[in-house]
């Protein structure tokens, strides 16, 4: 995607008459601002509040501690703060975060004394990128080797097309300084008669990166970062090795379409029993511990709240590649040594066991979560299916591991045809995936502590750790739907009381309300109005209105008013068939009341009907062992509940730090 939109920006680049002008300073210090900001390896520790502002908007409280002994004297050096400095700096330039460019808004960034510490603006810091990844580029085409062989292209874009090559830094300066631009392509514009001095330097220089930059080229992967993201770039003092930093991030939307016409009656009339919110952001993986927190208004309740990160993916990824190469020479090495097969047994067997530890400690931790969210509720604890699923094939396979069972796993115990099936068992499982649940004992309130675990030998990515928080927000008795229920009864109470009053022919042969009705009667003119109806109207209008009042109904746009729309609906309903029959009888001739009260008694019993159908859903949710939700792992849900194909569902509201929808 980096290099379509590296393209596009070729054609919509003016063609420079002369390079970008080289700065030292600026080279270096776009790059180590580049390299930190991919790894972050200088922030030891990262605490993020979040705080549900409405229902489409999120803000984050970050604290950060920055350990300044990971840096090297050169990297100290060029991330000085002051381009004439040859002494050891006092200050450097540091970044400390990555934000969305589309939710860009000013940052104040304080020290643990609260002091206000400079931060590089926007400008100088895509002026210090520029150059940095022109640098890179520079770099990158002197050290290929098809720049040596006049026959290449690549040999011209060097040595003689050299407007092709200032065009190609153009680009990239005007990506980073734009930020990301609808891609177009050279079939785009619209055609000419024949081929001009520009297209051709234009398709040289297409030509040239597509040679120069594979799709996974650690080049595009810098100038997706320095294009797409906003680099909070702090001055920081290095008298001290450890600083603490803390700042607000800018607020964060929605990146969900399902908030689209949120207050329409489609949606009112749908209940919504949980407020699902998936969070998406980045760890750091030098980060050895990540605090994430959110504390909501005291009426709503936290149901379920968890963290999900692919810390184990580059060791997945190594061991499926090992598993697959060993089951496609399985006989061959079987054949020829079988002490080498045994050794490649011996260490995916390893990994597999550590794999079962670690997961088996998140899946008795989540069972121990929901035991306590059982409590709050019932006494009756959560059932779990007794077979369990690849999970607890690997947490047996460990312990026997483990307890030496298996000293010749070529005996039988790996073939050929198992390995492909546990190769692609392990990625369809989401294996990788670990898993962090609550622990804070507040109904209105989660907290969840990431760690980093190393998994041995496993490959030193330089790629952050992709988390994901899941939040599961309800409004729980007493809520609004128990307070409309009430209304719900009172106004049903009050219909049929003049009902049978009014129309006890209705009732026949009903228990006692046709001797009740017969009793109570009053003698009016059949042909004419109710005599009292100023009383009926003003009964029937002013005791809904009354208890509508007293309910508390928040606004649609908070997360408060999102759970409690249907019930809302369902009180506003009431109150406009009580506001109806009230017309009735003031109008309508008393003997054609029958009809009218008639209908708002069936219609109040199918909203009675409907509430109750909520409350038996809200219940059978409350009881859900684990959401089927795209955060959710699939070695969680199958241990959990036995499902495996079971479609996932996308939360309410996705908000993510990565610039990007958090879906994709």
């Amino acid at each position: 995607m980096t290099l379509d939109r590296l393209r596009s920006a070729l054609w919509q680049t003016p063609i420079p008459t002369s390079p970008l002008p080289h700065n030292s300073y600026q080279e270096a210090l776009g790059l180590n601002l580049l390299a930190l900001a991919l790894r972050l390896e200088h922030v030891d520790r990262m605490t993020e509040a979040l705080t549900l502002v409405d229902s489409t908007h999120m803000t984050r409280s970050v604290s950060i501690d920055i350990n300044l002994t990971v840096l090297t004297p050169d990297q100290l050096q060029a991330l000085r703060t002051d381009p004439n400095a040859t002494k050891a700096p006092e200050t450097v330039w540091l970044p400390v975060a990555r934000q969305a460019r589309t939710d860009q808004a000013p940052v104040v960034v304080r020290d643990a004394t609260n002091v206000v510490l400079p931060r590089a603006t926007h400008a100088e810091t895509s002026s210090a990128l520029i150059q940095g990844m022109s640098k890179a580029f520079r770099m990158f085409l002197e050290a290929d080797p098809r720049t040596a062989d006049p026959d290449e292209p690549l040999y011209g874009i060097r040595h003689g097309l050299h407007r092709s090559r200032w065009l190609i830094q153009a680009a990239i300066a005007n990506m980073i300084d734009k930020g990301v631009q609808p891609p177009r392509t050279h079939a785009d514009h619209a055609p000419r008669r024949g081929a001009t001095d520009s297209e051709s330097i234009r398709e040289r220089a297409e030509q040239a990166i597509d040679q120069l930059f594979p799709e996974d080229s650690a080049f595009l992967r810098l100038l997706d970062i320095a294009s797409s993201e906003y680099l909070l770039v702090t001055e920081v003092p290095t008298n001290k090795p450890q600083v603490f930093l803390q700042f607000d991030a800018p607020v964060m939307p929605a990146r969900s379409q399902d908030l689209r016409d949120r207050a329409t009656i489609r949606r009112g009339l749908t209940p919504r029993h949980e407020f699902t919110v998936r969070y998406q952001t980045v760890i750091p993986r030098a980060v050895d511990s990540y605090h994430v927190t959110i504390e909501v208004p005291s009426e709503i309740a936290v149901r379920r709240f968890f963290l999900t990160s692919d810390v184990d993916g580059p060791a997945l990824r190594t061991l499926v590649n090992d598993i697959r190469a060993v089951a496609d020479e399985y006989d061959e090495l079987n054949s020829v040594s079988p002490k080498l097969l045994e050794q490649e047994l011996q260490s995916i067997g390893s990994r597999l066991a550590e794999f079962g530890r670690r997961r088996r400690l998140d899946l008795d931790s989540f069972k121990t979560y929901l035991e306590d969210c059982y409590a709050g509720f019932t006494n009756r604890r959560p059932t779990f299916p007794a077979n369990g699923r690849l999970i607890s094939w690997l947490s047996e396979f460990s312990q026997k591991y483990e307890a030496d069972h298996y000293r010749k796993l070529a005996d039988g115990v790996f073939t050929a045809p198992m390995l492909r099936q546990l190769a692609d068992d392990l990625e369809a499982s989401d294996v990788d995936k670990d898993l962090y649940v609550d622990n804070d004992p507040r109904d209105n309130a989660g907290h969840a502590h990431w760690r980093r675990r190393p998994f041995g030998s496993d490959p030193q990515s330089v790629e952050p750790v992709e988390a994901n928080l899941y939040i599961a927000l309800v409004d729980d008795p007493p809520s609004l739907a128990s307070n409309v229920s009430k209304m719900l009864l009172a106004v049903t109470l009050l219909v049929l009381v003049f009902g049978v009053i009014l129309q006890p022919g209705l009732f026949r042969g009903i228990l006692f309300l046709d001797d009740l009705g017969g009793g109570l009667r009053p003698n009016f003119d059949e042909q004419s109005p109710v005599s009292s109806a100023d009383a009926v109207v003003t009964v029937l209008l002013l005791v809904p209105g009354l208890l509508l009042a007293r309910l508390d109904i928040p606004s649609a746009r908070s997360v408060l008013g999102q759970l409690r729309l249907f019930p809302r609906y369902v009180a506003y309903v009431s109150m406009i068939i009580a506001g109806a029959l009230a017309l009735f009888v003031a109008a309508a001739q008393a003997n054609a009341l029958a009809l009218p009260f008639e209908i708002a008694i069936w219609l109040l019993a199918v909203l009675a009907a409907s509430m109750v159908a909520n409350n038996v859903i809200n219940a059978v949710k409350r009881r859900s062992r684990v959401p089927f939700s795209t955060v959710s792992p699939n070695w969680l849900i199958a241990e959990l509940t036995g499902a495996v194909d079971r479609r996932k569902r996308d939360c309410v509201v996705n908000f993510s730090t990565l610039g990007r929808d958090a879906r994709v």
